[in-house]
């Protein structure tokens, strides 16, 4: 079985996320995720705003994320193969800063349903936390895992017989000593070949 995390590794919220910085008065024309946290987060109360805006771009706004290119075919090419696929997220069922808003995970699970991914519901799986998020990874004995957070992969607790693949994306400059790829294409030769 190959573990795929969920934000910013199968979703694309680039525009979600400009859009909704714009609505807060951002202008940003252009700016990625991570300029728009880091702005964000300079300002008072930044980081309280940047939950505000995740908040929002995680729940009402995900009909506007888009899947990231090449994903699809990528998901399509392990059916083909007949490869079991799992989501582990750590995704909590609301934000802290909009509790009893959206929920988090039903908002997910529907982008999921409407961008046709194909997933078994019962190989999707949103956890608390992140300890808990590494607990399933090896509960399910993931032979691969692709997430785009350095923190997961090297997590002490991440299950060593796991396979760690970290998606770069735009903007990262650190390398930790995990085998890399910057998009689904290279995913598929890496995990193909």
């Amino acid at each position: 079985m190959i573990g795929l995390d969920f934000d910013n590794t199968l979703v694309d919220y680039t525009v979600a996320f400009r859009e909704e910085a714009a609505a807060l008065g951002l202008s940003l024309p252009g700016a990625s995720k991570t300029r728009i946290r880091d702005t964000l987060r300079r300002q008072p109360d930044g980081e309280i705003l940047w939950q505000k805006l995740q908040a929002r771009v995680y729940g009402p706004a995900i009909e506007r994320a888009e899947i990231m290119p090449g994903a699809l075919a990528f998901l399509d090419a392990c059916r083909a193969r007949g490869i079991v696929l799992a989501i582990v997220s750590h995704k909590t069922r609301y934000a802290a800063q909009d509790p009893g808003g959206v929920d988090l995970r039903d908002a997910a699970t529907a982008w999921l349903r409407r961008n046709g991914i194909g997933i078994q519901p019962e190989n999707v799986f949103f956890e608390d936390t992140r300890q808990q998020k590494l607990k399933r990874i090896e509960a399910l004995r993931c032979t691969h895992f692709v997430d785009d957070l350095t923190e997961v992969l090297v997590d002490p607790a991440f299950p060593p017989s796991t396979r760690r693949l970290w998606f770069v994306t735009a903007g990262e400059t650190s390398a930790p000593p995990i085998d890399m790829a910057g998009d689904w294409d290279e995913i598929a030769s890496y995990l193909f070949s």
